[in-house]
């Protein structure tokens, strides 16, 4: 394992919301499964790099046991120094190879394998998916990321380019630096037809936005192979897996129904033939599949009925001329029920709300249905089985969540109640390491005067309680 090219470029991980059993469990719920509740399950995460995404797990939900395994030995050494200093008996770290996962290792409610299907040989696609069979409890589900044809034609295109431009270089640090200096110079020739230059701009900047590790092993790997989802259910499918659905909410719908057309040209137009020609539509570059047992049963849509189990979030905002807007557009509010609604969800953000929350502002229980079924169809909402406990307001001696407090002193993103990860600057770094539950904040300002090159504690003290607001606002602080 000593020549393993992660240890060479170390890859640097990110707590990853759509990972959590949350989110996953909450996909499985609208199946129609019965999944394992998150604040008591097992979870394995294969390629778990230097722990970044279980460790909040594992500080979040300490019932829970959490499992990661690395080839690595470099990440899996640097998730026990990060794990350490936190205490954590509900968690453990394994520098071994996937293929040796067996029944020591017990079985799990929730296995998490985020970009490795693609970069590894057959053999250990093969072993990956066996081990999901292997050790996935009765009602257990498998998250599995992987690069997805036809919209990963693109980005092998710009990987052809990358690896021709860097072919001389040996150093990885060479190569990522042409690489970049490629993307670059493409983006900003200016030579291109305004449909070639709209999809340059989209995919090259999302290649420059990666970090080192990023681009060196996800674009520049020997291995790198995407595949048709209609190929990776087949693979599942030999290995005793079946379809749950997508980890994203919005894209197991077809809300606008522009799938009928094409489903009459085809022989069997039943949900994975859907699924695949919605990839068709849609260009998909990139799937996060949920994978369960073949036996269980599992519905053939999601089913709103199944919302009063739930929580809902939401990234919007009400504008003044009546529309909705959030990550994917915007929209024309209809009633006076969807402006609550989604005032209320954006209000919260990013803590979800449950549905007995949301009830009152509906007309009845059904109205609410209709109401979140459409802002899950149009991406403006997520869905969750957990609802994350935190501080919603700043109490007399405020204080930050004890993993966000460790994480500040390393580095300027921490984690935050919902499992994603929130930048600080370096005032906001010393707010948040100071709030131990044991100052006012009027102490908190006068322990902020002696940082060095601090202003003056009057100003301190003037704008603290706005930082501390944003805090709240953003899952930071607990009771």
């Amino acid at each position: 394992m000593s020549d393993n090219p992660y240890n060479t470029v170390p890859y640097s991980t990110l707590p990853q919301q759509q990972t959590h059993p949350a989110r996953i469990g909450a996909i499985a719920a609208l199946m129609g499964m019965q999944p394992t509740r998150v604040t008591q399950c097992r979870t394995l995460e294969i390629g778990c790099g230097n722990g970044a995404n279980l460790i909040p797990m594992a500080v979040a939900l300490p019932q829970s046991e959490f499992v990661g395994v690395d080839l690595a030995e470099d990440a899996i050494a640097a998730a026990h120094q990060a794990a350490a200093p936190l205490g954590l008996t509900n968690i453990r770290f394994v520098a071994g190879d996937l293929r040796d996962i067996d029944e020591t290792y017990g079985e799990f409610d929730y296995i998490i394998a985020h970009g490795v299907y693609s970069w590894v040989p057959d053999a250990i696609r093969d072993a990956l998916l066996a081990a999901c069979r292997s050790r996935l409890s009765a009602s257990g589900v498998a998250f599995i990321s992987y690069n997805a044809y036809p919209g990963a034609h693109v980005l092998q295109m710009f990987r052809g380019m990358m690896l021709y431009h860097s072919r001389h270089e040996e150093e990885p640090a060479n190569r990522i630096e042409r690489s970049r200096w490629l993307m670059k110079y493409l983006l900003e020739s200016n030579v291109l037809s305004l449909g070639w230059a709209g999809l340059l701009q989209e995919v090259g900047q999302t290649i420059l936005e990666r970090n080192s590790g990023g681009i060196y092993h996800d674009d520049l790997s020997d291995i790198n192979v995407p595949c048709y989802f209609r190929d990776f259910i087949g693979h599942a499918r030999r290995h005793g897996l079946q379809f749950v659905g997508e980890s994203e909410a919005s894209v197991n719908y077809d809300h606008k129904n522009l799938l009928a057309a094409a489903m009459q040209q085809v022989q069997e137009a039943d949900r994975l033939e859907r699924e695949q020609y919605m990839d068709f539509l849609r260009l998909r570059r990139f799937r996060q599949t949920l994978l369960c047992r073949e036996e269980v049963a599992v519905a053939t849509e999601p089913d709103s009925r199944y919302f009063d189990e739930l929580q809902f979030s939401a990234d919007v905002r009400v504008l003044e001329d009546g529309r909705l807007e959030g990550r994917t557009g915007s929209c024309t509010i209809v009633n006076d029920s969807v402006r609550g609604i989604a005032e209320a969800l954006s209000g919260m953000h990013p803590r979800p709300l449950g549905f007995d929350e949301l009830t009152p502002l509906a007309a009845d229980s059904d109205a609410l249905r209709e109401i979140l079924l459409g802002m899950l169809q149009a991406g403006f909402a997520d869905v969750h089985i957990f609802d994350y406990p935190c501080e919603r307001t700043v109490s007399a001696k405020p204080r930050a969540l004890r993993l966000a407090r460790y994480q500040a002193t390393q580095s300027e993103c921490v984690t935050n109640a919902c499992h994603i990860p929130v930048k600080l600057d370096e005032v906001g770094r010393c707010i948040l390491y100071l709030l131990d539950g044991s100052r006012t904040v009027t102490e908190v300002a006068r322990a902020l005067a002696v940082t060095p090159q601090h202003p003056p504690v009057e100003e301190i003290a003037e704008h603290l309680p706005t930082s501390l607001g944003w805090m709240a606002k953003h899952a930071l602080l607990e009771g």
